[in-house]
C-alpha cells in the first residue's frame, strides 16, 4: 500500500541520519511507489523486473538527492524522478516500432496540409477539416495520427471525443496518481517558457479563450497566436518526455 506521509517522512529521516539502516527503512516504504510506476510501463518489451530494478536504483539516486530544505515534499521530488528514469530506460533500450513507410509518407503529407491550411485560415485545422483537404476519411487522419504517437505519451494538443484537451482534464480531475504525475510532469515544463507564452498557455487552456481573443489580450495576430500555441505545446510535449 502506498502511503505518501510514510514515505516523506522516512525519506527524512534518512536526509537527517544518512545511515544504512535509514535508507534501508526508506526504500522499504518506498518500494511500493516504485513498483506501481514500473507497471505502468510494462508491454513495452522489457521485463517488469527490469523495469522495477531501474524505479529502485532511481529511488535510491533521489533519496540521495533530496534536500528537505528546498520545502518539498518528497514523493513530489521522486515521483517525476523515477518515471522520467524509467521513460529513459525504455526509450534507450527497448527496440523501437518502425512506422511503416507508408505511414510515415502520409504524415509529412498531412503535416504539409496542416501547415498550409493553418496559414490560410489563419488557426489550425479541424480533424475532418484536414480530412476534407486531404481527400481522406476522418478514421485515415486519425490513424496516421496515432501511429506517430504510439510510442509516446499523449499529445498534449490531441482533444478527445468531448473536445477536452489533456490540459483541461489537468485542472477538474482528480484522479490521484496519474493525474498527480502528470501535474508535476507539467508544471516542471510550465518553468521553461517565457512569460509571454505562459500567459498563452493560461489564456487559452485555463480562461478557454478562443486564438482570435487571445490574440487581442497579447496584442498579437491570430496567426502569431496559432504559432505560437504549437511551439509550445510542442516544447511541453518534448519537455514532459524528458522528465
Amino acid at each position: 500500500m502506498i502511503n505518501a506521509d510514510d514515505i516523506h517522512n522516512a525519506a527524512m529521516r534518512y536526509a537527517k541520519e544518512r545511515t544504512k539502516e535509514a535508507m534501508d527503512d526508506a526504500v522499504a516504504v518506498a518500494l511500493p511507489l516504485c513498483n506501481a510506476i514500473a507497471a505502468r510501463f510494462t508491454g513495452r518489451g522489457i521485463e517488469l523486473e527490469d523495469l522495477r530494478q531501474v524505479a529502485a536504483m532511481a529511488l535510491v539516486n533521489a533519496l540521495n538527492g533530496f534536500d528537505p530544505d528546498r520545502g518539498l515534499r518528497f514523493t513530489t521530488y521522486v515521483t517525476p524522478t523515477i518515471t522520467g528514469t524509467v521513460r529513459n530506460y525504455i526509450r534507450d533500450r527497448a527496440q523501437l516500432v518502425r512506422t511503416p513507410r507508408g505511414l510515415r509518407e502520409q504524415g509529412m503529407q498531412m503535416d504539409r496540409a496542416l501547415e498550409r491550411m493553418t496559414q490560410k485560415m489563419h488557426r489550425e485545422p479541424t480533424a475532418p477539416e484536414l480530412a476534407d483537404h486531404l481527400g481522406w476519411t476522418l478514421e485515415q487522419v486519425i490513424s496516421v495520427h496515432a501511429s506517430r504517437e504510439k510510442s509516446q505519451v499523449a499529445s498534449l494538443d490531441a482533444q478527445d471525443d468531448n473536445g477536452m484537451r489533456v490540459f483541461d482534464h489537468l485542472g477538474i480531475s482528480e484522479r490521484g496518481f496519474e493525474d498527480f504525475e502528470m501535474r508535476e510532469d507539467l508544471r516542471k515544463a510550465m518553468m521553461t517558457l517565457t512569460a509571454q507564452e505562459r500567459k498563452l498557455i493560461k489564456l487559452r487552456f485555463q480562461d478557454l479563450l478562443s486564438q482570435q481573443a487571445s490574440a487581442k489580450k497579447l496584442n498579437l495576430t491570430q496567426m502569431q497566436v496559432s504559432r505560437m500555441e504549437r511551439r509550445v505545446l510542442r516544447t511541453l510535449k518534448s519537455v514532459m518526455q524528458t522528465t
